[in-house]
């Protein structure tokens, strides 16, 4: 649940990162490579986050199949 909770307060900060600094280039109108860059780093940060709540899952999740299977729907 704690990784869980980090990925969401990782996700908020960027997200609000990107905010900033979307308004920052439109307020001055300079150049979005800056923006772009950081948006590429939130995608990847984001793919990178789920893998590992995947690969988490799959480590010390249950089977709910299994137990569907026994349930004989």
């Amino acid at each position: 649940m704690h990784i869980l909770t980090l990925l969401i307060s990782l996700e908020a900060l960027m997200l609000s990162l990107l905010v900033f600094l979307f308004s920052f280039s439109m307020l001055f109108s300079s150049s979005f490579h800056v923006f772009l860059i950081l948006l590429t780093f939130a995608a990847c940060e984001a793919a990178m986050g789920l893998a590992l709540l995947v690969s988490i899952l799959r480590i010390r999740g249950n089977d709910y199949v299994m137990s569907l299977s026994t349930l004989n729907f």
